[in-house]
């Protein structure tokens, strides 16, 4: 078993009903290929952790990397896990941009590195000089 975590911009033309019906898409797909994990969306940034056996999670993110809704991919984690954080969400959204926060607040699971890169995720993500990276 395998998580893989990367970080990307998320494409300012995407809506949030489009980014739901990825999210719903992808939630079918990876129960199929043995796949669970999240999106986090900060409004700006997508940091998205998937877990599951390595044959499935590279061709995945192969893919992921020239999918034209985000742009900078960059894979932050790839390493193996006795076992999932999240076993039950084929993908789940997550999401804290001000505007959509309160309707998608999913109490993620957690766990110590996992934690921090998290709530880094949103701290940061919320910095007008992350915007700049764009």
């Amino acid at each position: 078993m395998h998580r893989l975590v990367y970080f990307s911009n998320a494409n300012l033309d995407l809506s949030f009903s489009a980014i739901e019906g990825m999210v719903e898409m992808s939630a079918e797909r990876n129960r199929l290929r043995r796949i669970s994990g999240a999106l986090l969306y900060n409004g700006l940034n997508f940091l998205q952790i998937l877990e599951g056996p390595r044959q499935a999670l590279t061709p995945l993110y192969l893919q992921i990397r020239t999918d034209s809704r985000h742009s900078g991919v960059v894979k932050l984690v790839h390493e193996r896990i006795s076992m999932r954080s999240y076993p039950d969400w084929g993908m789940k959204l997550v999401c804290d941009a001000p505007e959509h926060a309160a309707a998608t607040r999913e109490a993620a699971p957690r766990e110590d590195g996992l934690s921090a890169m998290v709530d880094g995720f949103f701290r940061f993500g919320q910095a007008a000089a992350f915007a700049e990276l764009r």
